[in-house]
């Protein structure tokens, strides 16, 4: 199944982001220096966010599977950066309190099993075509 995601830009900025699941995100390009109000994310800002999203679901998708409540679970993502690109997405993973050690470290493997993370942590090929 393939999805798309359309950008279409105008004059000014942000940038409207529409995937074919009828969502629409917007993405700010922000730059070094720029102040004032912005609507949404930075780009690199919604990798991260979808890293954390993506390990939040895969993790609940496993635990369901096994029967094992992971309500109060949360996921946040730290991105370094060197100039505008990002050079380390640290993902941290808290769990709730009643889980056992080994439903931990089980969670902890499935953690890096989410498609977003594989997807950044092995190069992907990408295809500029011109229509």
């Amino acid at each position: 199944m393939n999805k798309t995601a359309t950008v279409t830009t105008g004059p000014g900025l942000p940038s409207r982001v529409e995937l074919n699941t009828g969502i629409t995100v917007v993405f700010d390009q922000r730059h070094e220096g720029r102040e004032g109000d912005l609507e949404g994310p930075s780009s690199t800002e919604g990798v991260s966010a979808a890293l954390a999203s993506c390990t939040a679901i895969t993790l609940n998708v496993y635990a369901s599977r096994k029967g094992w409540d992971l309500s109060g679970l949360e996921v946040s993502v730290e991105t370094e950066y060197e100039g505008p690109n990002p050079t380390l997405f640290e993902v941290t993973v808290g769990y709730p309190d009643h889980l056992e050690a080994d439903q931990v470290e089980r969670l902890e493997r499935i953690a890096t099993r989410c498609p977003v993370h594989r997807l950044l942590a092995e190069a992907t090929p990408i295809e500029v075509l011109t229509t």
